[in-house]
């Protein structure tokens, strides 16, 4: 049974309360889930707190909104459900930090591996991705998946099959780190800000130039790190390129 959320004005509440009615069948993949109106009703709070928690449901991947027809239950929404629950996990501070010192060790080695090996066929797929995504936050349209694609093109372009392995065997962590940025983050100016920053990566991977590719990597992942923990710094000084 659906119940008052327990902090008046914090949508993560309405948004697990959510998820463990799609957990226990109430809504089922394809299903029509009630509107803003209906579910403001239930769960005793604003509109505009329900919008804010459909929103970060949307760009997670577990609802789609359909113009003029409503929202619906997507195909893979259970499977987006396990990714959002190890974001609640990666709430623990140390574990969030933990992550991204493993991306800042690794992914800032990524960025200089894609400005000496890039093909120009791979310069080209990273600047579809930049560009898909800049249209994606023109149109309302980001999701996830967006900016994560660019990093995971990264990874192959290095041509490195264990650093592949291991950043792939923890792709569920990363997914869901990225989508509690999001959620806690929904301003545009952010996704624009991160879109920008991989153009400028993408800039110095064209011109073969590692070294500042891979500064301006750490840089964009600090930044997104400092948004989620403010006390991240303390731990990072020795990453530093």
């Amino acid at each position: 049974m659906i119940k008052p959320a327990s902090r008046t004005t914090l949508y993560e509440d309405i948004t697990k309360q959510i998820i463990d009615q799609i957990k226990n069948g109430h809504w089922i993949p394809g299903e029509k889930i009630p509107g803003e109106v209906e579910l403001s009703k239930h769960f005793q709070v604003s509109r505009n707190c329900i919008r804010e928690s459909l929103k970060a449901l949307e760009l997670s991947g577990i609802i789609n909104a359909k113009a003029g027809r409503g929202t619906y239950l997507s195909d893979g929404a259970l499977k987006n459900i396990h990714k959002m629950e190890l974001l609640w996990l990666l709430k623990d501070k140390d574990a969030l930090v933990e992550l991204m010192e493993i991306r800042l060790l690794l992914e800032v080695q990524l960025a200089h591996m894609a400005a000496e090996k890039a093909t120009p066929s791979q310069i080209e797929e990273l600047e579809n991705l930049v560009d898909e995504a800049k249209k994606a936050i023109e149109e309302k349209k980001y999701s996830i998946d967006y900016g994560y694609d660019f990093h995971m093109k990264l990874i192959e372009i290095s041509d490195n099959r264990i650093m592949s392995r291991f950043l792939n065997s923890i792709t569920d962590e990363l997914m869901a780190q990225r989508s509690m940025l999001i959620i806690k983050h929904l301003d545009e100016n952010q996704l624009i800000k991160e879109n920008d920053e991989h153009r400028a990566i993408l800039k110095y991977i064209k011109e073969g130039n590692g070294k500042e590719a891979s500064r301006v990597m750490y840089q964009h992942l600090y930044d997104a790190m400092k948004l989620l923990n403010k006390d991240f710094s303390s731990r990072v000084g020795y990453f530093q390129v």
